[in-house]
């Protein structure tokens, strides 16, 4: 039972965190709270326990503190002090052959905003778990508040995304000044890349809450990657289904692929059962030019769906001849691909072969049987018989340069713009 001096202090503590949300105060003031009352260390996780969000200074400067995170194996889970429909448990750890004790309690009741840990404690009672409760009350309050900031400034930018990707750009003096608004740097040159997010076979991205619960995940550790490991300035966004990022580099050779296969692999530790195919426009000089790299980007992701490649950063210059292709009239690429394939489509579709691909990889190889056969996983005499086949079928002369020139073109056409759709 709490004394009177106890009840006093906490009516105290809990007057001047209110005070302190009206007066829009920081994490750190929160988290002083504790440092001053419980003389504990104190860290905040997001609520899918993938990031930190707050550390206290001692913490940060601690480079161990990190690896501990990430290594430490979880002993046993127990309930510390239960009150107010708030339970608080204290967690085991052990790392390094040492074991480790930290008080955990959920911020937020019914929609909770981050998990809140104290570390180096001393045994507490009954008064000091109730400071620990009310600082969670209020950081809970002060976490939705910055939720509902975020949110406010998503929309307030969703015209403004609407008119840089569709290039609604009259004036970019006009446009640079609202991408202050929403605390971006239109000014600066950028790299884009333009993420898709896939669900494993066993799940579905059709339920849209659970989808938009991921997305929320993937741009919470996109923020913390770029704000914590890459170090530049960036823009991101989610668009449609899709997450666009732009990471500033002055000039298109200081652009460092290491960046964005360090983001590819840390979104593959943390976002089980999915996988993230990421496509790369062109580098930006201007606002301007966002939106013909956002279209670079999305051809990309489109090819990568078509090609059923998965878990792969993939360049618009890397398109080759299809980045022609794909700007074509679809009608003009039917004539031409029928003109050269439809005697090698009918015969699949009569004998149930797949010589098509066969012709596909035989030319992706540059003519090499022994090549095409290995990636086909079938024997070297049996890709000659084919290629053989595919000549007399098709009645070409498979040495002639141009002719596998067409060829090649009509099977991309074929297989990655029609998809097979080709009505003969």
């Amino acid at each position: 039972m709490l004394n009177k001096d106890e009840l006093r202090d906490l009516f105290f503590i809990q007057h001047q965190l209110t005070d302190d949300l009206l007066t829009d105060s920081g994490l750190r003031t929160f988290a002083s709270v504790l440092n001053k009352n419980l003389d504990t260390d104190v860290y905040i996780y997001d609520r899918f326990r993938d990031d930190i969000i707050y550390a206290d200074q001692k913490i940060k400067k601690n480079k161990e503190f990190m690896l501990y995170i990430r290594e430490r194996k979880l002993i046993r889970k127990d309930t510390a002090f239960k009150c107010c429909r708030v339970e608080i448990f204290e967690y085991q750890y052990q790392w390094q052959g040492k074991e480790y004790k930290e008080l955990q309690l959920d911020l937020g009741k019914k929609d909770k905003v981050g998990i809140l840990a104290v570390t180096n404690y001393q045994d507490l009672g009954e008064y000091e778990y109730r400071i620990l409760i009310i600082v969670a009350n209020s950081l809970a309050v002060k976490l939705h508040q910055n939720e509902l900031v975020s949110e406010l400034a998503q929309k307030c930018s969703s015209e403004l995304i609407e008119d840089i990707l569709n290039n609604r750009i009259d004036d970019k003096s006009e446009i640079i000044q609202r991408g202050e608004l929403a605390n971006w740097d239109l000014s600066l040159n950028y790299q884009l890349y333009l993420f898709s997010i896939n669900a494993d076979k066993n799940l579905s991205t059709d339920d849209a809450y659970y989808f938009y619960e991921i997305k929320e995940r993937v741009m919470q550790k996109l923020h913390s990657l770029l704000k914590n490991e890459i170090l530049r300035k960036y823009i991101i966004f989610a668009y449609d289904r899709d997450i666009v990022l732009l990471i500033n580099y002055e000039t298109e050779a200081e652009v460092n692929n290491d960046d964005i296969e360090l983001i590819k692999e840390e979104l593959n530790k943390k976002i089980d059962k999915f996988y993230f195919n990421i496509g790369a426009g062109t580098y930006v000089n201007e606002v301007s030019q966002i939106s013909e790299s956002y279209q670079q980007a999305s051809y990309v992701l489109d090819f990568l769906k078509a090609t059923e490649r998965k878990n792969v950063i993939y360049r618009y210059n890397q398109l080759g001849i299809m980045r022609l292709l794909w700007k074509l009239n679809s009608d003009e690429l039917k004539k031409f691909a029928i003109e050269y394939l439809a005697k090698l489509i009918e015969y699949d579709q009569g004998n149930s072969t797949e010589w098509l691909d066969t012709l596909g990889v035989y030319l992706e190889e540059g003519g090499s049987i022994q090549n095409a056969a290995k990636r086909l996983f079938i024997h070297p005499n049996t890709m000659s018989y084919r290629v053989k086949r595919i000549k007399e079928i098709l009645e070409i002369d498979l040495q002639d340069q141009e002719v596998q020139l067409n060829l090649l073109a009509a099977y991309k056409i074929c297989k990655y713009i029609l998809e097979d759709d080709l009505d003969i």
